[in-house]
């Protein structure tokens, strides 16, 4: 089959051509003349159209395999091209898709299914087939009157999706609110869906006759480094000409969002209402230094999660920031009343705060929303933290001696953010025995890879953002968006640390109850070379004692404060 068109295909390839550039016609005619070739039913109507695709998905992975073609390319485009020759061969031209038979003059009868897929009239007269394509559903109809033109209207079922969705507000200035939120990934390329922002003084607590004041809304879209979902980020500046509010007697903030495809169709809706006083509180935050050394944006909680691990992260990092920073959760339902109980020492000390974010999950976004609650806790800690951290509970900031936390905040005081690299831990492998009857689920998980997580050719100490899977923290008073392993806006003016001075070590997973942890107990006590023999993926890493030992140093800590050790 095709004998001639193959060794033509190795030639091309043999002379170093890529299958992408000039090899790519002649293997599009190897793949034309395999579908032709192809037993089949009767093409058209009958063709065994599983074992076609079946056939070329085959010869397509033969090819690449045989030509190791580039960044898959040549497989995209190959495979497209054998859908679309599978679909000719497998579906009639639309010229003769519609079987037609002449109308009944009289009133239409009723139809009834049949067994083989065609709808057939009450007095046989009248006869539609039907194909089920994906979604759509093709009916054949009885011929109408050429003469008159067909009508066919698009109706509108539901609400796609929405151009703005607000998850919260707040003041920034005697001027400037900002408004968190999410807009469909469609409607952020082609469109700025708020309009106007509107504000509206109280008169003694009553908006009656209150004069307004306008500006044009700013869309912010914030970049997002993991794949976008239906919904990604997106941010509303309403930045005034002149100063609102700030003689202390509250106000409404209006926006005005399009919501149809007309310039008229919109509609006004509150966006905050701020109480009395609000403003001078936060022009006194913004003119004093913070109240808060550190504040930490936690990701959402969902699912089945180990209530003594987050138990036991807090600890460490009560201990590690030396009771200055203040805990942010974001439960998207998985923190339960069980787990409320287990971390009430930090709730009633005022350590820790828990928002509940109500409906999210209606709104499909990255990682449930993770990229929202960063920027919605970014714009809440500007004036409260001087730094503010963004990382997992599944992960341990580590800084080696003769560093501390305390000197590289101090020394790096006026940079916008400080990136660390993350080095993974083995959770499958567990000290078993562990080094001491009390050691907690972190402290068994004691082998690490030898070098920090990269997926690019940089330099794995220094791999920076996604390739990297670094985390970070910034002065939230010079950041206005971020992202997930950097910042968005701006995305300058920090340092990124190399993993020799502080660095992250990540145990995936190790948050979740379903987890599967701890797959093989290694027994510590044996000597290297005969551990190597009996766990050969020991050899991957490297035996790391530094989050065990400083867990230890933060229960001590810890021990009056929770008075449950």
């Amino acid at each position: 089959m095709g004998v001639p068109v193959f060794k033509e295909l190795l030639v091309c390839r043999s002379n170093n051509r890529r299958i992408g550039g000039q090899c790519f016609p002649v293997a599009e005619l190897l793949i034309a003349e395999f579908i032709a070739r192809m037993p089949t039913k009767g093409k058209g109507k009958d063709m065994n159209k599983a074992s076609q695709i079946v056939g070329t998905i085959v010869l397509v992975i033969c090819l690449s395999s045989l030509f190791q073609w580039p960044i898959f390319y040549g497989l995209i485009k190959l495979s497209i091209f054998s859908c679309n020759a599978i679909s000719n061969l497998t579906y009639p031209s639309p010229s003769t898709k519609l079987e037609r038979t002449p109308s009944s003059p009289a009133v239409q009868p009723e139809v009834t299914p049949s067994k083989d897929g065609f709808i057939e009239s009450a007095d046989n007269k009248t006869e539609m087939s039907f194909h089920e394509q994906e979604d759509s559903i093709i009916l054949l109809e009885s011929r109408a009157d050429s003469s008159k033109p067909k009508q066919q209207a698009l109706h509108a079922h539901g609400y796609a999706h929405y151009p703005f969705v607000q998850f919260s507000a707040y003041r920034d200035s005697e001027r400037t609110f900002f408004l968190i939120g999410i807009t469909s990934v469609v409607a952020r390329g082609f469109d700025q869906p708020v309009q106007w922002c509107e504000w509206q003084p109280l008169n003694n607590g009553s908006q009656q006759s209150a004069p307004t004041v306008a500006t044009k809304a700013h869309m912010i879209y914030v970049y997002y480094d993991q794949l976008p979902r239906l919904y990604v980020v997106a941010m509303v500046n309403c930045t005034f000409e002149e100063e609102v509010g700030i003689k202390n007697e509250g106000g409404l903030l209006f926006i005005t969002v399009s919501v149809g495809p007309h310039l008229g169709d919109t509609e006004r809706k509150l966006a905050l209402e701020e109480k009395k006083g609000t403003a001078s509180d936060l022009i006194r935050k913004r003119n004093n230094p913070p109240s808060l050394k550190i504040a930490f944006c936690g990701p959402p909680l969902h699912g089945n999660i180990r209530a003594d691990w987050i138990l036991q992260w807090l600890m460490y990092y009560h201990y590690l920031w030396k009771e200055k920073a203040h805990f942010f959760f974001y439960n998207v339902g998985g923190l339960g009343d069980s787990h409320r109980r287990v971390l009430d020492p930090f709730l009633k000390g005022g350590y820790l705060t828990i928002i509940d974010a109500v409906d999210q999950n209606i709104f499909p976004s990255w990682y449930h929303n993770q990229l929202l609650f960063i920027n919605d806790c970014l714009h809440m800690t500007r004036y409260l933290s001087s730094w503010t951290f963004f990382h997992d509970m599944d992960e341990f900031l580590f800084v080696p001696r003769p560093r501390t936390l305390d000197k590289l905040l101090d020394r790096h005081k006026e940079k916008t953010f400080i990136t660390f690299g993350s080095i993974p831990s083995a959770t499958s492998l567990c000290a078993d025995p562990p080094l001491k009857r009390s050691h907690w689920l972190v402290q068994r998980f004691l082998w690490m890879q030898k070098r920090p997580h990269c997926l690019s050719d940089q330099d794995p100490w220094v791999c920076l953002q996604g390739p990297g899977a670094r985390k970070y923290v910034v002065n939230p008073r010079k950041i206005i968006a971020a992202a997930v392993h950097n910042t968005a806006l701006p995305s300058e003016g920090g340092i990124n640390l190399n993993a020799t001075m502080a660095r992250m070590y990540h145990y995936h997973g190790a948050l979740s109850g379903d987890a599967k942890l701890c797959e093989k107990k290694v027994n510590v006590s044996l000597p290297r070379d005969q551990l190597e023999q009996e766990f050969p993926e020991v050899q991957q890493y490297n035996t790391d004692l530094s989050i065990s030992k400083a867990v230890d140093k933060a229960r001590k800590y810890c021990a009056l404060f929770l008075k449950t050790l």
